[in-house]
């Protein structure tokens, strides 16, 4: 690469981490193309000429969110190969963990904390669920999109839980929770 693409390339990577660290010292809400340029001392025609606006830097910020997540849960459900309970229990806690080391990420990806990204559905974001409905395939007879909602809203309502108390000496008594609940959730397909 020349010199000029390693640094267009260099300023747009800057762009993307310097919205996410805004978003977690003031919130989503407070993101702003000035507020960006401003800490990269930069113009706001810089990062037009990059991205467009915010909306592009949210929605690629959410795209790479879903891949990073999809990753991580594919991740979980090789490491328990052929064996779908223990997969589901694995990719459970992998969405769990993603959730409290990625907050900031995690928030957008799911428009929540007031981050607001208006993008359609994704591949990105479909990728990691089609895998984890047909580990569900292998454990009921049921309608597997409900099941697989069922399972979404249980690990949702857990992580925005884990999200508020999120001290790390809590990481523990959410991952046994989690468990339990899993457990509970296999037992009732």
């Amino acid at each position: 690469m020349s010199r000029k693409a390693d640094y267009q390339e260099s300023l747009k990577q800057d762009i993307l981490y310097q919205t996410l660290t805004l978003a977690g010292e003031e919130g989503w809400p407070g993101v702003s193309t000035r507020k960006i340029a401003d800490r990269l001392n930069t113009s706001t025609t810089a990062i037009y000429h990059y991205f467009g606006g915010k909306d592009a830097i949210l929605v690629e910020l959410q795209q790479e969110g879903f891949r990073q997540l999809c990753a991580v849960q594919l991740a979980a459900l090789a490491s328990r190969e052929g064996k779908p309970k223990k997969q589901l229990k694995a990719v459970s806690m992998a969405m769990l963990h993603f959730a409290m080391e990625n907050p900031e990420r995690y928030a957008l990806m799911f428009n929540l904390d007031g981050a607001v990204c208006h993008h359609d559905e994704s591949k990105e974001s479909m990728a990691g669920m089609n895998q984890i409905r047909t580990v569900l395939k292998q454990l009921t007879t049921e309608n597997v999109d409900s099941v697989l909602m069922h399972w979404f809203a249980t690990m949702q309502g857990f992580v925005a839980l884990a999200r508020h108390d999120s001290h790390p000496e809590q990481v523990n008594r959410f991952e046994q929770l989690v468990e339990e609940a899993i457990n509970r959730f296999i037992k009732g397909l």
